[in-house]
C-alpha cells in the first residue's frame, strides 16, 4: 500500500459575516496529495518553477498578477511528476447566520470534517502536513478528527505534522492552487482573463484528476457562463436542462453526503468529478469510461472496471433520477438539449436494431416450427412485446 503526504493550503477567511463586508465570500482548504516517494522529485520540480517564477521568492498566490498566474500554471501542468489535489469550498454567503458555524472554531471544525473524511475513506495511510503558523487551526482541527472519528490500524495509519510553509514548496503549491480556485469562485477578475484561467485551470486538474466540492452544494451559478451562442434556437431548452440536471445532481449529493456503503461512496465519488469537470469544462466536454476510471482509481475505488462503472455506478446513478448523457466520447452531465437529444440517439440506435433482429427471429423461428415456437409471447416478455408494438406504430 502506498504513503501518502497531504499538504494543506488554504484561502479565504473564517467570518461568516455578510458579503458586502467580508474580506472573502469563500473560504476554500486544498489538499495536494502526492506519494511519499514521489515528493522528493516533485519538491524540486516545484521550487524550480517558483524560482523562475517569482524571483527567488517563496511561490505565493498574493502579488501575482494575470499573467504570472497563468505563467505558472502552465508550467505546472507540463509537470511530469504526479501530484494530485483536492478541496472544500464553502460558499460562506449561503451559509445560515444563526447556525453554528457562526462561530469560528465550529466552522473551522466543520470544513476540517469534510476534507478530512474524503481523504481517510480514499487514502487510508496519509500524513497531513499543515502550516505550523498559518494553518495551525487546521491543523489542531486535523489531531481532533483523528482523536474522535478516526481509529488506526494495520493499515490506516493517518498523522499530522507541521512544517514552516517558507522552507516547504509543496505547502507553497498547495497554497498557491487554493488562492487560484479562490480567484475563479470570488468572480472578480475580468471575463477574458477569467476563461484563460479557467482553461488552464482545467487542463492541471484535469490531467490531475481531482474535484472541489462545493458547500452548500450548488452548481447552477456556473452554468450559466456557459450560455448558449445568440443563433441558438433552443436557448430556452437548454437553460432547463441544466437548470433539471443539476438540481438532480446536487440532490443525490445531499443526500447520499454521508453514506458508508461503498457502491453509494462510489457513486457520489463519480457524480462530484462529473460535475466538478462541469464547472471547469476543458475541450472535450463528454469524458471517456477509462479516464472516470482512472480517476475512480487515483482517490482509491482501485476495483473498479468498465463493466462495473456502467452498471453499477452510471446505471444506478441514473435510476436515482440523476441525469447523466451518454455518448461515443463518454459520459457528461446534460446541459444542452442537444446532450439529450444526443442520448436518445444513441439510445435509439442501439435499441431499435436490436428489437427489430429480435422480432424476426421469433418470426423465423415460428414460421419454422408452424407457429410451435413463439418465445415472445411468453408472459415474462410482455415489456418487449410492448415495445415492439410502439415501434410498429404509425
Amino acid at each position: 500500500m502506498s504513503t501518502y503526504s497531504a499538504y494543506i493550503g488554504e484561502a479565504g477567511d473564517h467570518a461568516l459575516t455578510p458579503a458586502s463586508a467580508a474580506p472573502s465570500r469563500y473560504f476554500l482548504v486544498l489538499a495536494l496529495v502526492v506519494d511519499a516517494e514521489d515528493a522528493p522529485a516533485l519538491r524540486s520540480a516545484v521550487a524550480a518553477i517558483a524560482s523562475g517564477h517569482f524571483k527567488g521568492a517563496r511561490m505565493d498566490s498574493h502579488g501575482i498578477d494575470d499573467d504570472g498566474r497563468l505563467a505558472v500554471l502552465t508550467a505546472l501542468a507540463r509537470l511530469a511528476q504526479p501530484f494530485r489535489f483536492y478541496a472544500v469550498a464553502v460558499d460562506k454567503a449561503r451559509v445560515e447566520r444563526d447556525s453554528g458555524l457562526q462561530y469560528e472554531s465550529s466552522f473551522i471544525k466543520f470544513v476540517n470534517g469534510r476534507l478530512y473524511k474524503a481523504l481517510f475513506q480514499n487514502l487510508g495511510d496519509v500524513t497531513v502536513v499543515a502550516d505550523g503558523a498559518g494553518s495551525a487551526a487546521l491543523a489542531a482541527g486535523f489531531t481532533q478528527y483523528l482523536e474522535t472519528h478516526h481509529m488506526p490500524d494495520l493499515f490506516s495509519r493517518p498523522r499530522v505534522e507541521t512544517a514552516d510553509r517558507a522552507g516547504e514548496v509543496l505547502l507553497q503549491l498547495a497554497g498557491f492552487l487554493a488562492g487560484t480556485a479562490a480567484q475563479l469562485y470570488e468572480g472578480q477578475l475580468r471575463s477574458a482573463t477569467r476563461q484563460q484561467l479557467i482553461k488552464v485551470f482545467g487542463e492541471v486538474l484535469g490531467a490531475r484528476r481531482i474535484r472541489i466540492d462545493e458547500w452548500p452544494p450548488r452548481f447552477e451559478s456556473e452554468m450559466a457562463a456557459m450560455a448558449p451562442s445568440a443563433d441558438d434556437s433552443n436557448s430556452d431548452l437548454n437553460a432547463q436542462v441544466r437548470r433539471i440536471s443539476l438540481r438532480a445532481a446536487a440532490r443525490f449529493l445531499t443526500d447520499f453526503a454521508d453514506f458508508e456503503d461503498v457502491e453509494l461512496r462510489t457513486q457520489h465519488a463519480l457524480l462530484s468529478y462529473l460535475l466538478f469537470r462541469a464547472r471547469f469544462p476543458l475541450e472535450e466536454d463528454f469524458i471517456s469510461t477509462q479516464e472516470l476510471v482512472e480517476h475512480l482509481a487515483s482517490i482509491g475505488f482501485d476495483d473498479i472496471n468498465a463493466h462495473y462503472l456502467r452498471s453499477n455506478v452510471i446505471s444506478r446513478l441514473r435510476d436515482r433520477d440523476v441525469l447523466i448523457a451518454s455518448s461515443a466520447r463518454g459520459y457528461k452531465i446534460p446541459t444542452t438539449y442537444a446532450d439529450i437529444v444526443g442520448f436518445a440517439e444513441l439510445v435509439d440506435g442501439i435499441v431499435s436494431p436490436l428489437l427489430h433482429r429480435l422480432q424476426r427471429a421469433n418470426e423465423v423461428l415460428s414460421m419454422g416450427s408452424a407457429g410451435a415456437i413463439d418465445f415472445l409471447g411468453e408472459e415474462r416478455f410482455k415489456k418487449l412485446r410492448d415495445l415492439l408494438k410502439m415501434d410498429a406504430a404509425p
